[in-house]
């Protein structure tokens, strides 16, 4: 009996470190005016049921950087929006931005092997709620998203907004509105036929990094296991 309560315990532990997806992730834009390339020209959350982040990038831990304006990582420059007001602040919390409190603390952070940017991003959603949480400057950023199976078609987003892609999608940030919307290159989360303008990737995102998931195989055999112990429980039980 006691062989089979640690069996069931140990496939109740197996189960429970099955991650599931994360639903929320934080990120930082910076356009190019100013080019100070500390990315709280748009600070925004992302979040929704399964919502997964697709990327070649690095996850690291907050204790991998120390705030400041080293330019390591890639989004820990000096702002040219006023002091400990890069996109790191924001996320962490301690300085100018958000009045010091964080949006995330103890965040991943995404970046390359070299702590550079990644742009390579998209994500894989069930259903997804994007929502613009703070914006840092006057400059007259916004967001939008693209299904990555078109992604010349933008929604932009004002403000707080809701959407449901129905696939992969992707994020798009742009500066210097006109009557026709985005009169710059638009800035896309992955490269996207040349247009992001340049070879530096326009976001930062921060959010748990993701954990393997097991094998269906795997869960499978964990639930035969519990089954046979049940089993080997109740033949003892009535030889008893």
């Amino acid at each position: 009996m006691k062989k089979m309560i640690v069996g069931l315990f140990l496939g109740m532990f197996v189960i429970a470190l099955s991650p599931l997806h994360a639903s929320t992730y934080f990120g930082g834009f910076e356009d190019t005016v100013g080019g100070d390339y500390d990315y709280n020209d748009v600070v925004f959350s992302l979040s929704g049921t399964g919502l997964t982040l697709n990327s070649s990038g690095t996850w690291y831990p907050e204790s991998a950087v120390t705030l400041g304006t080293s330019g390591t990582p890639f989004w820990n420059h000096a702002s040219g929006d006023g002091p400990n007001y890069n996109v790191g602040y924001c996320i962490y919390g301690g300085g100018t931005c958000n009045g010091g409190t964080a949006l995330d603390a103890g965040a991943d952070f995404l970046a390359s092997s070299t702590m550079g940017s990644v742009n390579d991003v998209t994500f894989t959603p069930v259903s997804s709620t994007a929502t613009v949480i703070l914006g840092i400057t006057a400059d007259s950023d916004e967001i939008g998203w693209y299904l990555a199976s078109s992604p010349g078609t933008i929604n932009w987003i004002s403000g707080t907004d809701s959407f449901t892609p129905g696939g992969t999608f992707g994020l798009v940030g742009c500066n210097d509105w006109t009557g026709s919307r985005c009169a710059d290159n638009p800035f896309y989360s992955q490269t996207v036929d040349g247009n992001n303008g340049d070879t530096i990737s326009h976001f930062a995102f921060f959010g748990p990094a993701p954990t393997a998931t097991p094998e269906p195989g795997t869960l499978a055999m964990v639930g035969l296991g519990l089954l046979g112990l049940v089993g080997l429980g109740r033949r003892k039980a009535l030889q008893s």
